[in-house]
């Protein structure tokens, strides 16, 4: 029935259903975004912008009806038991450091707990950690103090007591800053590890 869906940047979730036609349903994503989906049929387009708007396709060669509220009780109703056995969406924290070391400030000392219960509480949890460096010193030195960032981020979370059953540890050296400067600038929050709990 439907020839396309588009999900544009920050599409937040949607929903489908199919009993004698489709039906789509956008929702905002965990954060509370809203972006655009397009629904595409041979016979026309609609595109839901609004959180909860929803459209219907009923044949192949109709076009979407025009976007109207769909109730919580109705999106609960048709998609509740589907919504509750999707995994939680990724949480990433940012975990800062110490000029030239793989050193925590206390700031993000203070967030292992925080990480460490996000990795018990959820089944089957994977890591991503990823380290990265400012851009004072050269590529070698960034790329080695990212790396050891990484790594002591791993043992003090395993030290800690979380346990996921799978980690990928990363570094980026000076690439991917999270503000962009200029060589030779020390900036602390791009001396960084970011964790990403799946």
């Amino acid at each position: 029935m439907i020839k396309a869906l588009r999900l544009l940047p920050l599409a937040g979730l949607l929903l489908l259903a199919a009993c004698s036609g489709d039906r789509v349903v956008l929702l905002p994503d965990p954060n509370g975004h809203v972006g655009r989906v397009e629904v595409t049929s041979t016979a026309g387009q609609q595109v839901l912008t609004e959180a909860s708007a929803g459209t219907e396709v009923g044949s192949r060669t109709s076009a979407p009806s025009a976007p109207k509220a769909v109730s919580a009780d109705d999106i609960q109703q048709t998609w509740g038991k589907a919504m509750a056995a999707m995994p939680p969406q990724p949480t990433t924290f940012l975990l800062y450091f110490k000029s030239g070391t793989s050193e925590l400030t206390d700031e993000s000392r203070a967030e292992f707990p925080r990480i460490v219960a996000e990795v018990t509480n959820r089944p089957h949890a994977r890591l991503i950690v990823v380290g990265h460096a400012d851009t004072l010193g050269s590529d070698q030195i960034n790329q080695t103090i990212s790396r050891e960032r990484a790594e002591e981020v791993m043992k003090m979370l395993t030290a800690a007591g979380a346990k996921p059953e799978g980690v990928e540890v990363a570094s980026h050296g000076k690439r991917n800053p999270l503000v962009k400067t200029a060589d030779g600038v020390s900036e602390p929050r791009n001396r960084r590890v970011s964790v990403t709990v799946q």
